[in-house]
Order: structure tokens, then sequence, then C-alpha cells
């Protein structure tokens, strides 16, 4: 799984942009309150300065001030006199007193200076309930939760990685799925049907292979009867044809059972390389050759090499082969190489359907003559091509049918004997 397309990997993005915000978002709530507050309390400081400028203009004395501040809940400051971080906002002066608006270490003052004696006082109505900190508590207990959500959303879909290992597990024939999350959400749900779903294909298949096998089983006893009972006839025509019946029955289930194997993914695939002439030999052997049939294959590129799996690759060309005998015209089937494609020729008229129908098991075009249903040919060819990791293809060109089985040759050099 790629990490950008991983959806925990988006959600902590999500995360990381929203707590980002967040902060951005109270820094900026914290200052405009801030600001706010600070007009607030300088215009009211400012106010307050002109009134005592006015006291002052009618004859109060330093003593008169400070009573009219301590009825309005000022108090005076004793340590803030000789900070350096003094800012001075605004000033007034009358009779040698200066009134003036200060700013310290972020609070407000009033300072009352009288230069005749040298004194300095400091006076603010200034209390914890102007302090900014409960912003701050509320924004950390928002910024806690928000994690705390981010968590058990990261703890439900962790889930999704263990579950995605057991799909792949599920798609490479294993059905031994577990369980991977019980939380009673969807994600745990999704779990518990795949799960179930699993088991459900699990005993189908079982059964489904047992079948089979029973059948493939019961039909080997007669085919090995006929075997026997050809040996018991003296006239060699029939002998011979009842020998051919009996192994292309044979040789019919033996191909089942490979398929059989490949579908179920317990075929192991053995890829090496070997030469076109050395797969024509054995598909040869494979084939049934009937007394009143010849059979006229041409082979050329015959020092080829070929790469992939040998009883699969034999398999597939010699389906394909007889396909071919099948619907040529001409009983004339050419084998030959283009570009890195193996490629199977013969004249015939074109199929009446889609090739991708063909590749369909016991699929019938309506075809009266038996001989030329492709039964399970074509579906055999596909598959066994397709579990070597190669393609095949067709195409009908100039009354010609060909079937390319893509990229599987290597070379042109012979293979040395060990």
């Amino acid at each position: 799984m790629r990490l950008k397309n991983s959806i925990i990997t988006k959600v902590t993005l999500l995360f990381i942009f929203s707590s980002i915000c967040f902060i951005l978002f109270i820094l900026y709530f914290v200052a405009s309150e801030k600001a706010k507050s600070d007009n607030i309390i300088e215009q009211r400081y400012s106010n307050i300065i002109y009134t005592i400028n006015e006291l002052l203009k009618y004859g109060d004395n330093l003593n008169n001030i400070k009573k009219y501040l301590n009825s309005i809940n000022f108090f005076e400051e004793y340590d803030k006199n000789n900070n350096d971080d003094i800012k001075y906002i605004s000033s007034y002066e009358s009779n040698n007193l200066f009134v003036n608006m200060v700013k310290v270490s972020e609070h407000y003052y009033i300072s009352i200076m009288d230069s005749e004696k040298r004194l300095n006082f400091l006076y603010t109505d200034y209390n914890e309930s102007n302090d900014y900190s409960n912003y701050y508590f509320i924004a950390l207990l928002a910024f806690i939760t928000l994690i705390f959500f981010y968590i058990t959303v990261l703890n439900s879909l962790i889930p999704l990685r263990e579950l995605r290992r057991e799909v792949i597990k599920f798609s490479n024939g294993d059905f031994d799925i577990k369980t991977i999350s019980n939380n009673n959400d969807e994600i745990g749900k999704l779990s518990e049907e795949f799960t179930k779903a699993a088991k459900t294909i699990n005993e189908m298949n079982k059964a489904r292979i047992l079948f089979l096998r029973s059948i493939m089983h019961e039909l080997k006893t007669p085919i090995t009867k006929g075997f026997i009972i050809c040996e018991m006839i003296e006239d060699g025509k029939l002998k011979y044809r009842l020998d051919s019946v009996f192994k292309r029955l044979n040789e019919i289930i033996n191909d089942f059972a490979m398929l059989e194997e490949i579908n179920t993914q317990k075929y192991k695939i053995n890829k090496k390389e070997f030469s076109l002439t050395e797969l024509m030999q054995n598909v040869n052997k494979m084939l049934i050759i009937e007394f009143e049939r010849p059979r006229n294959v041409i082979l050329k590129n015959r020092d080829m090499v070929i790469l992939g799996d040998f009883e699969l690759m034999s398999l597939s060309v010699k389906n394909l082969v007889d396909n071919a005998f099948k619907y040529s015209t001409n009983k004339l089937v050419n084998i030959f190489v283009e570009n890195k494609d193996l490629v199977i020729q013969n004249e015939g008229q074109p199929f009446k359907n889609g090739i991708e129908n063909y590749f369909k098991p016991f699929y019938s075009d309506g075809v009266k003559d038996t001989r030329k249903g492709l039964g399970l040919g074509m579906y055999i060819i596909k598959n066994t091509i397709e579990a070597q990791g190669y393609k095949l293809e067709h195409k009908y060109q100039d009354n010609c049918h060909y079937f390319y089985i893509k990229d599987c040759i290597i070379s042109t050099m012979r293979i040395k004997n060990d």
C-alpha cells in the first residue's frame, strides 16, 4: 500500500491540518480579545485621567486624587516604579503633577508623578479576571479532545491493514481467514461478514473439489477396464480406435484435473527454458492421431527458446493445435514465431460469435457438428496461458485464424544439454 494513498495517512494529515488551524484560530481569537480589551481599558483610563485633570484644574491636591482613585476601586502598586518596561501612552500635567497612562508588562496603570517632591505613584484596577489563561486552558482541553478523537478514529482504521492482508491471502487461495476486528462499527462488521463469506466459500470449494475428485475417480475405473478390454480385441483397427477413445478420455480427465489445480492455485508454476522443437515433440505425444485424419503441422523457427512451464505450455499448444485442426478447412496448421510471440495459424471460417465467448467452459456456438465444439479446449488454453503470466490474443485475417501467445519467446539460441 502506497503511503500517499493510505487512509490512515490522509486522516493523520487532516488531523495535523486541523490542529494547525485550531492553534492559529486560538491565537487569533486571544489576540483579538486582548486588543479589544486593551482598547476598552485605554478608553476608560483616558476618561479617568481626563477627570483627574479636571479635578486638578479646580485645585484638588495629590491626596484628593488618591482618594478619588481608591473610590473607583483603584489600588496602588509599589513594585512597578523602577520597571524598565514602562510604556507611556497618554499624559496630562497640572500644578507640578504629571498624570500618565502607562503600560507595564502588558498591564495598564495610571501614573501620578509629583515633580516637586520627586514621587511617583502607580494605580491600577487590574485583577486576575483580566487574565487570559482561562482561554488557553479551554483551548488546551479542546485540543486534548481533538487528539482523543484522532486516536479513536486511528484505532478504528488500523484493522483495515490487517483486513487487507487477509483479503490478499484469500485472493491467493488461502481460505484460513481470521476475524480482524470485533468492534461494533462498520469496519468490524465488514471484517465479520468477510470472515463468514470466506468460510462459506471455503466449504463450497471443499465440497466442489470432493465432488470433482469423486467424478474423476469414478471415470477412471471404466477407462481402466476399457484399456483391458482393448487388449482382448484382435481386430487391429477396432482395437486402435477404442484405445484412442479411452486415451482421449483419460487425457481430458488429466487436463481437467490440472485445470482444477490451476483454478485453486495449488499448481506450482515451474518456469524454465526449452526449445520450440522440444515443446512440439511433447505436444505430438499428447495429440490423439486417428487413421483417417492425418495431421499436418508445419513448424518454423525450431530453434526458438520459450520461457514457461513446460507442462502447461504443452497443454496450451496441444489444445490450440487440436482446435486448429477441428476448424481448419485444409487440415493444415502452421506454427511460427513473430517477434516474441508464438503463433498458431490455420485456415478456416470466422467464428460466429466473439472470441471471448469461446473462452467460456462448455460454450456452444450452435454448430451441429459436435466434433467442432470447443468444449473445454479454449477455456483450458486461456487459463493455462494466463497462469504462466502470458496473454492469449486472436486475430482473423485473410480467411485465417491467428492465435498469439504473447511474449513467451526469449531468444533464438539453442538450449545446451546439461
